[in-house]
């Protein structure tokens, strides 16, 4: 039974192996097919050709330089790679420079102006407690106002009433006066 099993195991592998050797072959296949169709085209070839030839004339050439002077292409190269190296730590430099520069004066800015805003927006907060207060004390002061000329214009009808009251008993008292008889003294 093991043995079935291991056998199936396997084929299972084979099956992938023939799938992706098809896919890996149509690949290929496909390249050079569509590396053959490219070719008609005249402008193409002649930019194959050149880009070809240049880059066998400078693989040429280093194969030669390297050829003749192996030490003075390796010490070459070591000097371009030690200059690129320095040169990118001092962009690193410089780039950490700017992040402080910028985190510096930057944020520090953004800060002052947010505890700025934060003392403007308590200052408007008070100021507007403020204005409430202020508010309510002008409405008093109107109500004040208000009952005392309601109190006055009371006082006036009152008065008025009274006016009027001592009118009529003068006027009632005259009348009096008027019905006694001249010559005899009120009694």
């Amino acid at each position: 039974m093991t043995q079935a099993v291991s056998y199936k195991n396997t084929n299972v592998s084979l099956n992938e192996e023939e799938k992706n050797g098809k896919l890996v072959k149509g690949m290929v296949l496909g390249a050079v097919i569509g590396g053959a169709l490219a070719m008609l085209d005249s402008n193409t070839r002649q930019k194959v050709a050149s880009n070809t030839k240049s880059m066998k004339d400078s693989t040429m050439e280093m194969v030669g330089q390297v050829k003749n002077d192996p030490s003075g292409v390796k010490n070459d190269l070591q000097d371009r790679m030690k200059s690129a190296v320095t040169i990118l730590k001092e962009a690193i430099n410089d780039a950490q420079n700017l992040y402080e520069k910028v985190n510096d004066d930057i944020v520090g800015q953004v800060n002052q102006v947010k505890e700025g805003s934060t003392e403007i927006l308590s200052s408007a907060k008070e100021a507007t407690s403020d204005l409430k207060d202020i508010g309510g004390k002008v409405k008093e002061a109107g109500e004040e106002v208000m009952d005392e000329n309601n109190n006055q214009s009371s006082g006036n009808m009152n008065s008025d009433s009274t006016s009027n009251n001592s009118t009529r008993f003068n006027s009632s008292t005259s009348e009096r006066n008027d019905s006694k008889i001249p010559g005899q003294l009120g009694s």
